[in-house]
């Protein structure tokens, strides 16, 4: 059910960009209405349209990226695909029963976050606990590292939005006032022109943020998700490797018969080197 509140949420907020947009396409009036004055309302959507340079198209691309990002995680990073209750719990009730090749190859079977780590400890069953939690641990740190890695290209497309933005309105700028260049350097002749060339010079700047804001903002709970999931899992994997923890003083496993304790023996003395020359002498 999270993914489904996290969907929500992500349409939540396009809804309300998008109502915010048509309110301001169906007021008109937008910068470049205001300052030319003969064209009448002039959409949102046009001024958009009209103002974007070839950054923004980078910009659009890198949007679709982080939306495919954040649905492909919604659908892969979820409970039941990191550490499914039944399967948790099937592996326990395995393991109490000390049916440890089942429970191998069940874990082998399933692709979760948690079979993995548990198929990686039980293949080193025969070198030992330890051997067996450090396994664990480090197919967990590998997996986990994985999984950040694909967030993070959330973070990078969030942080290239703004940047790509005023790249686009820095091109449109330069445009704008170069045109002002070539007809005097009188903004008064075309003021309205001028105005118009700066608002849509912005746009980049408006596409930028937006996706600074989707993208960064994901990237915070989609890193929040993976983490709390992650930990979940490897820490109920850890926990049932405590069945093999060998506890002090226990007999041997396969039956055989400890080995016995070493006698305690008192050493034998032996004669100094006088003692022996003063028996020799003795006829």
């Amino acid at each position: 059910m999270k993914f489904v509140r996290g969907f929500a949420v992500a349409g939540w907020l396009i809804g309300g960009v998008a109502v915010a947009v048509a309110q301001t396409a169906a007021g008109g009036g937008g910068p470049a209405a205001g300052a030319g004055g003969t064209n009448g309302a002039t959409s949102m959507w046009r001024i958009v349209y009209e103002g974007i340079q070839w950054p923004a198209w980078f910009i659009l691309a890198g949007s679709l990226a982080t939306m495919a990002l954040i649905v492909e995680h919604f659908i892969v990073v979820r409970l039941a695909t990191v550490a499914p209750p039944g399967q948790v719990k099937q592996a326990r009730h395995l393991i109490e029963r000390r049916n440890f090749r089942e429970c191998l190859a069940r874990m082998r079977k399933s692709s979760t976050f948690f079979a993995r780590v548990m198929t990686a400890s039980l293949e080193h069953a025969r070198h030992g606990f330890d051997a067996m939690h450090n396994a664990a641990v480090e197919k967990a740190g590998e997996l986990s590292g994985q999984m950040f890695r694909k967030v993070e290209y959330m973070n990078i497309f969030g942080n290239l939005g703004p940047l790509l933005g005023l790249l686009g309105t820095v091109y449109g700028m330069i445009i704008a006032f170069s045109a002002l260049g070539r007809g005097g350097g009188m903004a008064g002749t075309d003021a309205g022109g001028l105005a118009t060339g700066i608002a849509l010079a912005l746009v980049n700047t408006l596409l930028g943020l937006g996706l600074a804001i989707i993208g960064l903002g994901f990237f915070g709970v989609c890193r929040n998700r993976v983490h709390s999931l992650t930990v979940r899992a490897t820490v109920q994997a850890l926990d049932l490797l405590e069945y093999f923890r060998p506890v002090p003083g226990a007999a041997a496993p396969s039956g055989e018969p400890a080995a016995p304790a070493p006698v305690a023996t008192s050493p034998v003395p032996i004669p100094s080197a006088a003692a022996r020359s003063g028996r020799a002498a003795k006829p």
